[in-house]
């Protein structure tokens, strides 16, 4: 028997100026149906827009529910933002499984939970599981389906995903993701400076296996408050590249070296149209890393001699 009172399923949400958001991510966490219980622990970083506002209107509501904290100080404007997810939320949470999903995504499916966890409690060899989810730009309204379609091309309910899988096309994103809480360690957050939802995945796929549903059950939205979906490219080079090169070297593998090679070529593309100086930083760094030299003197030479490099 499912104990009701003792939640089973803890809903782990930050969020941060997420006003024009926030109502129907909450309201994608109420709408779940399931036999078994479930907490909502929000985490508001001290938003400016009144996010805090619609929050409290909804724990005052449902107060055997929703769990809010409230900062008085934007976190991680300090810097903190690496332990923001476990200080704030994981720490308080009471439940075996932790779903996650910021503020400014939401769920659609209301059996999504159910199908997640239902599917973790009769294979507890799986660490985590994800489904599908649309991507939505918000200025536009255009939406687009995500990057694991090539999997499921027969009507497959779901299968397994794996480390390959998952660093070749990034083919989830973390509001589909439920995992058992009992795997995760703080010690994944201390190897880190730059600890992100590439580096929780990695570590869960390397502690048991994982599970990717067919069926859509969430949107990711991108939006210009976004910390990192609508980086510009030059953005991306200054963001990313730091939180690559460290994920390569404290926990270096094939898929970590991908990642970490991946952004530097974006890097190295970027500057070869305006300096010489600073696309040869790039290049060099990548050669450091590439073994496969033959390639990296043929793509940095035809760079080169099709003149698209300034002084």
């Amino acid at each position: 028997m499912i104990n009701q009172e003792q939640p089973l399923v803890s809903i782990c949400c930050l969020t941060y100026n997420h006003a024009a958001f926030v109502a129907e991510c909450l309201e994608g966490f109420l709408m779940q149906q399931t036999n078994f219980g479930v907490e909502i622990l929000v985490h508001d970083d001290a938003s400016t827009d009144g996010t805090e506002e619609i929050i409290r209107s909804y724990a005052e509501k449902y107060p055997e529910k929703i769990f809010p904290l409230y900062e008085e100080e934007n976190q991680y404007s300090k810097g903190l933002n690496v332990l923001m997810d476990y200080e704030y939320n994981y720490s308080r949470a009471r439940g075996k499984y932790i779903a996650y999903c910021e503020g400014d995504d939401y769920w659609t499916d209301p059996l999504k939970l159910q199908k997640q966890i239902d599917f973790m409690e009769s294979h507890p060899e799986y660490s985590v599981c994800f489904h599908r989810c649309t991507h939505l730009y918000a200025q536009t309204g255009k939406t687009e389906e995500d990057k694991c379609g090539e999997y499921f091309k027969n009507g497959e309910e779901g299968q397994d995903i794996t480390l390959e899988m998952f660093f070749k096309s990034w083919i989830t994103q973390p509001l589909t993701m439920v995992f058992r809480k009992s795997l995760f360690t703080l010690e994944w957050y201390k190897k880190y400076k730059y600890y992100r939802d590439m580096h929780e995945i990695y570590h869960l796929l390397n502690v048991g296996k994982g599970y990717l549903f067919g069926f859509n059950g969430g949107v990711y939205r991108y939006h210009s408050g976004g910390i990192h979906s609508m980086l510009s490219r030059r953005d991306f080079c200054n963001v990313s590249l730091p939180i690559d090169r460290e994920f390569y070297q404290v926990s270096p593998s094939i898929y970590s070296k991908r990642v970490y090679c991946s952004t530097l070529q974006e890097c190295f593309l970027l500057y070869a149209g305006e300096s010489r100086r600073k696309a040869l930083k790039y290049w060099l760094e990548y050669a450091r890393v590439s073994e496969d030299w033959k390639r990296v003197i043929k793509f940095f030479w035809l760079i080169m001699k099709k003149g698209n490099v300034r002084q």
